[in-house]
């Protein structure tokens, strides 16, 4: 959700990625280059409920799709049970970045999202306290937290760990969503914004590449635990697929 310093706080920064996210809605209510009744991978709901989270997030910081977030939120209310399910494929940092959106969706915008609010209150203590503790600490822990820093807030500490990551292309380890977070968390540099913007420019060619920076779509799938996470395995993974998540989340 960053937004426009020229122009208005009130205004996105990346309007077309709002105008793809009111054209692109999937005729289920959800969101994403993942469809399950289109046909898609059944074990990827956690990436659907993230990418149309993120979405309804926009939609509402934004004042408007109030009918796209209607059907969006009867998609969740249908797949909630998704959330506990531990066969299904999960987003690097879901358990931290999901159910941070839920409480500023909740605190922020007064939304009553259709999930089991004990589920949720056992993420955002249980999950959110392993997925930021439990990364070795000597091997990935610090590129970790700035690669999900989306969901971890806007302090300084966090912020100021994340910038150490820039890259010279003015990226947080080559991700659009974390460093689009920099960005609306208070480090505006041109650097970072010129990064996104060619980012954008590059893949405005095709629907299904700039579907991947304007929701929580072209996520990084893996079965290592958080325990396991590694800083190499973590650039190998950004070399092959550098690009995640949202502009206008």
């Amino acid at each position: 959700m960053v937004p426009s310093p020229a122009v208005s706080p009130e205004k996105p920064i990346f309007p077309g990625c709002l105008t793809w996210i009111l054209e692109n809605q999937h005729d289920d209510g959800s969101w994403g280059l993942h469809s399950v009744h289109g046909g898609g991978d059944p074990t990827l709901m956690k990436d659907a409920l993230s990418s149309t989270l993120a979405c309804i997030l926009a939609l509402k910081r934004w004042g408007t799709g109030d009918n796209h977030v209607h059907s969006a939120l009867a998609f969740m209310e249908r797949n909630s049970g998704s959330l506990a399910d531990s066969s299904q494929q999960a987003p690097i940092g879901f358990d931290v970045v999901f159910p941070s959106m839920v409480q500023t969706l909740t605190r922020d915008f007064r939304l009553n999202l259709p999930l089991d609010a004990a589920q949720i209150d056992a993420m955002i203590r249980n999950n959110r306290d392993v997925a930021l503790t439990g990364v070795d600490r000597s091997n990935g822990r610090d590129a970790y937290l700035a690669y999900i820093l989306e969901g971890i807030g806007s302090s300084h500490q966090a912020r100021g760990n994340a910038m150490r990551f820039q890259r010279k292309n003015g990226s947080i380890l080559n991700s659009p969503s974390a460093t689009a977070a920099a960005v609306i968390h208070g480090h505006d540099d041109a650097l970072s914004l010129g990064y996104l913007r060619s980012v954008l420019r590059t893949t405005t060619a095709g629907s299904n590449a700039a579907a991947g920076l304007c929701i929580h779509v072209t996520r990084i799938y893996g079965r290592t635990s958080v325990e396991n996470f590694r800083l190499n395995i973590i650039d190998r993974l950004f070399h092959f697929f550098p690009v995640c998540s949202c502009f206008t989340y």
